[in-house]
């Protein structure tokens, strides 16, 4: 039988801890729903984490348990679960994090009441109070302006559910053995959603104790939102919404990388070819940024001068930065 909601779970090797994951699966259960499934979607797992998995699911019969028959990462066990749920409704957790036992009844609630299609709720990251503002702002506007400031700013993918057709209908996907994962798909789905709604309650919690970002990831967040700019590109929405979709690029693929590196990176690392390749991506895809608005607006004048200084010269940036540990620019 057809579900209401899905919980997909995510689970791969970069969480092994085995009582994080147990907590992310009791949460789900404690939802109380019988009209729902909880999918564990496992990539590339221990036998340890695979013999408590199917604990799970002989004990309970809303569970279901998936193995990616390849790695593929926490993208991949996403789109595992993805194409195994049946529910009108889908909501996407990491292994580690948890919700609030009242999660799913009061999303599905809300969006029962107005007729959503996508619901979210307040979680516990350090950028939920800007999230807050603008999530409140957007349930005023119309359609089409909501659309454009929820791609420009669409907070964590995880605190939401969505209408499963979302993805079905639209072809959306994860991509896979990225990190990242959730970058480019939570605007997409935001674009294609035609009614989004939030609830201004905190019912979703992350794990603090992951990993900081590594200099080696930064690769991956590139590879992450440019697959988020050629779907846009396919799917006509950077034609419809192109300031908003060069803003999220401009964020997430170049200012997020271009300081995140300054703060991973001791200064004797720090290479002046990643600076350039970085410079490359930016100016290759929207060599006119700088003069987006919503850059503009975000950035205080003295990011706005470091950022010219990289665009211009990679190895003077370079040498502004050597006594930087780290740069405040959100």
């Amino acid at each position: 039988m057809n579900r209401e909601i899905g919980i997909i779970i995510a689970i791969d090797d970069s969480i092994c801890d085995e009582q994080k994951i147990k907590n992310s699966i009791e949460s789900a259960i404690a939802q109380g729903k019988e009209s729902m499934e909880i999918i564990l979607a496992a990539d590339a797992v221990n036998d340890i984490i695979k013999d408590i998995l199917t604990q799970y699911a002989e004990s309970n019969d809303r569970i279901k348990v998936l193995y990616t028959s390849e790695r593929r990462g926490r993208g991949g066990a996403f789109n595992l679960g993805l194409r195994n749920c049946t529910s009108e409704w889908v909501s996407f957790m990491n292994a580690g994090d948890t919700i609030s036992p009242l999660f799913a009844e009061k999303l599905l609630s809300k969006a029962a009441e107005t007729n959503a299609d996508v619901v979210a709720c307040a979680n516990d990251s350090d950028s939920n109070e800007t999230d807050d503002a603008i999530f409140k702002e957007a349930e005023s506007l119309e359609e089409d302006e909501k659309q454009a400031i929820l791609i420009v700013n669409p907070g964590k993918a995880e605190s939401k559910i969505y209408k499963r057709t979302i993805f079905e209908e639209n072809g959306l996907w994860f991509p896979e053995n990225l990190l990242f994962e959730k970058l480019g798909i939570g605007r997409l789905a935001l674009a294609c959603a035609k009614n989004f709604i939030y609830v201004d309650e905190c019912l979703y919690f992350f794990d603090k104790t992951k990993e900081n970002t590594s200099e080696e990831d930064l690769f991956e967040r590139l590879d992450v939102m440019t697959y988020f700019i050629e779907e846009c590109y396919k799917r006509e929405i950077l034609e419809e919404f192109p300031e908003e979709v060069e803003a999220a690029f401009i964020d997430d693929m170049y200012m997020k990388t271009l300081f995140t590196y300054i703060t991973v990176t001791p200064p004797a690392k720090r290479k002046k070819t990643f600076l350039e390749m970085l410079q490359n991506a930016i100016l290759d895809c929207f060599p006119e940024f700088e003069t987006n608005p919503y850059y503009y607006e975000k950035y205080d004048d003295d990011i706005k001068d470091l950022v010219s200084l990289h665009i211009e010269a990679p190895g003077k940036f370079l040498k502004t930065v050597k006594n930087f540990d780290s740069v405040e620019f959100e």
